[in-house]
This record gives structure tokens, sequence and C-alpha cells, in this order.
């Protein structure tokens, strides 16, 4: 599967393939299970983590946050695979410092952009 995105309806299909690069030796991958979304979104728990799956201007927004501490390094990649993938780029932005946007409340919240067009370029 190229694109593994899909329609929320009726099920998110999920990229089968090996999670790239090292994992902690701890790490043990949860299932990644659907739930009721609220029309936006799809949404997923993710062992402790929620994660959200959304397109958001013609590119695929994924939001993964844990509610006691950050998401893992193998928490992000491996969902980053799994509803992106192998062949999409995604990044996580951290805007100028003007730019920046966090409350409490989302402290533990990262966030994937997929990259397009030419942003894809090279990576």
């Amino acid at each position: 599967m190229a694109r593994v995105p899909g329609t929320f309806n009726p099920k998110t299909k999920l990229w089968e393939g090996e999670i790239p690069g090292t994992h902690e030796p701890s790490f043990v991958e949860p299932p990644l299970r659907e739930r009721e979304g609220d029309g936006l979104h799809a949404a997923f728990d993710f062992g402790e983590c929620l994660v959200l799956l959304s397109l958001d201007g013609g590119r695929w927004h994924i939001s993964i946050s844990h509610p006691h501490r950050h998401p893992s390094w193998d928490e992000i990649k491996t969902v980053r695979y799994r509803l992106g993938g192998p062949d999409l780029v995604f990044a996580m932005v951290l805007p100028e410092v003007d730019r920046y946007v966090n409350v409490p409340e989302q402290d533990h919240v990262m966030q994937l952009w997929q990259l397009v067009g030419g942003e894809a370029e090279g990576w």
C-alpha cells in the first residue's frame, strides 16, 4: 500500500510492515485500536496514548499524546508508520518562538505533519 491513510469509513487501514530503526529494549508495540472519532479525526488508543489522524489542508496530521509524560520516540515512530505507511514523509515542526503554541493541558502532545510536494523532496 503506497498511501495507507484512507477513509475513516468504517476502519482506517494500518500498515503492517516492519517499523524501521531500532527500538528501546523494553518497548513492546501495543495494538493500535480505532475508537469512535469526532467526524473530523479518526481516533485510536495505542497503549496509554491517544492518537488522532486527520486530513488538514491536503496533508495528513497525526497527533499523539500521553496523559502523564511525553510519548516516547518508539511510540511516535510506530504510530507514524502504522498510520502513514512507508511512502509518505512526516515532520514534527518546531515553529519560531512567537508562533509556538502550547498550554499545560496539552503539554504531552506531539504533532506530525505530512510534507507534500517539494517539501518532501530529499527525505
